[in-house]
């Protein structure tokens, strides 16, 4: 079973089906969730060419990281603002990020096909007869594949359905362990905890939100529905809510928020916004960018800021998930 934590970022993606039985696939169609991006192949060459066609976006992971030289020194950047501008990118959701190939195809079996495939981030789920099974469970322990579902047991489909979910998690989770290795330090806390995550997924689950992106200003993740609305989530700890009423204090915020950021009822969402950007009798909107705090979520309060303004470039009607669904 996949660890579920949270990764520094998490959109749908496509899920790419491959196999020579018309029929199977149809059925697959059928029954999969609608909300799922899917191609379905039934010729494998065919299905490698597109597998195998670069995105002109690169990894988002890719871009968000810089070296930076001080002297003789190097430190890693992390560009969070560009996590957060991903939203404007609707080439996010065209990533593949799991494979379900069939063993038993004319020109090019499942294990060649894997092996053939370009992008190492892709999870691969390999569907069996019983007389592969011996070879699939040697390409798993060779790491070639993540899973194999042998199309004899009593409910393939559903199986397919788990393991590309557990898949589609892990392939998040890859990113969350680059995170760690090039900061050479823990992210941000809130991310590996697994009861803030199961909480996070529950939230996204009542209320049809797709993607996550981390944010700071204040610690948290920025939110959308499948049709582009946007939330804000704030994710503070205690010593987080005491740095917060400080930077309040220092641009002089009224001491009842003061009080109410340190006590957890409140939260500022700054969304862009600086006091420094205010002068002479100019007031900062304190009122209006300030958020009740909801129940404490194991170690951490939460604020939730529901149609959240943004400051970034996004339309909705073309770089929502939706949207994207409406393409294929």
């Amino acid at each position: 079973m996949t660890q579920l934590i949270l990764a520094p970022y998490y959109h749908p993606t496509t899920i790419c089906f491959v196999d020579d039985n018309e029929p199977f696939l149809d059925t697959l169609e059928l029954e999969l969730p609608g909300n799922w991006a899917c191609r379905t192949f039934t010729d494998p060459e065919v299905a490698l060419a597109y597998l195998n066609e670069p995105i002109p976006l690169p990894p988002l992971m890719d871009r968000c990281f810089s070296l930076q030289r001080a002297s003789e020194s190097a430190l890693i950047h992390l560009d969070l603002g560009l996590i957060e501008q991903e939203i404007s990118h609707v080439d996010r959701f065209r990533r593949n990020s799991v494979l379900v190939v069939d063993y038993a195809m004319p020109s090019l079996n499942g294990l060649e096909f894997c092996e053939a495939l370009k992008d190492d981030h892709i999870r691969r789920a390999l569907l069996t007869g019983v007389a592969d099974e011996k070879m699939a469970v040697e390409a798993f322990n060779a790491g070639l594949i993540h899973r194999f579902i042998p199309k004899q047991m009593e409910d393939p489909i559903g199986t397919v359905h788990r393991f590309v979910e557990e898949l589609a998690q892990e392939y998040f989770n890859q990113y969350t362990e680059r995170l760690k290795t090039a900061l050479a330090i823990d992210p941000p806390a809130f991310l590996t905890d697994p009861d803030l995550a199961a909480w996070v997924h529950g939230l996204m689950a009542e209320h049809n939100l797709v993607e996550y992106y981390l944010v700071d200003g204040p610690a948290g993740l920025l939110m959308l529905k499948s049709n582009g609305e946007i939330w804000r989530l704030a994710i503070l700890s205690r010593d987080g809510l005491a740095d917060e009423a400080r930077h309040a204090a220092e641009f002089g915020a009224p001491e009842a928020l003061q009080s109410d950021i340190r006590a957890g009822r409140r939260i500022v969402f700054l969304t862009g916004l600086s006091p420094d950007d205010y002068f002479g009798d100019e007031q900062f909107p304190w009122e209006e960018l300030t958020q009740e705090a909801g129940n404490a979520v194991g170690d951490w309060v939460v604020a939730i800021w529901k149609d959240a303004p943004a400051d970034i470039d996004f339309d909705p009607a073309t770089a929502s998930y939706d949207a994207y669904l409406d393409t294929l």
